[in-house]
């Protein structure tokens, strides 16, 4: 996507009220990334339904890319959720901002909040991933609910 097209996608953006991250310029959205809502987990940090458990990654990283990332990679700016529930647990078990008890919220990216995308349509890889690119101050963790004892969650998703 040339800059041309990247202000025009921003320019929509912002005609609807909506406008993306400055930080955007850094990257091409995904043409597929759309407003929609899919079903996801989130693993919360704070233990909460706030702001700081639902921060995209480039954000909580200080506004820098990882030295193993590369900074034209879309899910590097995203909001991170996952359409499974064993896989948001492994995420919290691996990630090690999360500490127990950890809490797990479950909701629908909110079109208002921002476009997404499952990451298995860009990249091809069997993956529950869900990359979130939210608009200036979107507030998810409005669309979400916390799973209060996601251990009997887990169970009962298996059984179903």
């Amino acid at each position: 996507m040339d800059a041309d097209e990247k202000d025009s996608l921003i320019g929509e953006a912002s005609n609807k009220n909506k406008r993306f991250p400055a930080y955007f310029a850094n990257f091409s959205l995904p043409k597929d990334a759309i407003e929609q809502e899919i079903l996801g987990y989130r693993a919360c940090k704070t233990n909460q339904l706030d702001e700081d458990s639902f921060t995209p990654s480039y954000e909580e990283n200080g506004f820098k890319v990882n030295e193993d990332e590369d900074p034209l990679e879309p899910s590097v700016y995203s909001l991170s959720l996952f359409e499974k529930p064993k896989d948001v647990r492994r995420f919290a078990i691996i990630n090690s901002d999360i500490r127990p008890p950890m809490k797990i919220a479950i909701g629908y990216t909110e079109p208002s909040c921002g476009v997404s995308q499952r990451t298995r349509e860009r990249t091809k890889k069997k993956t529950s991933h869900i990359d979130w690119w939210l608009y200036e101050g979107a507030k998810p963790y409005l669309y979400f609910v916390l799973i209060e004892d996601f251990k009997t969650y887990l169970e009962w998703y298996k059984k179903k």
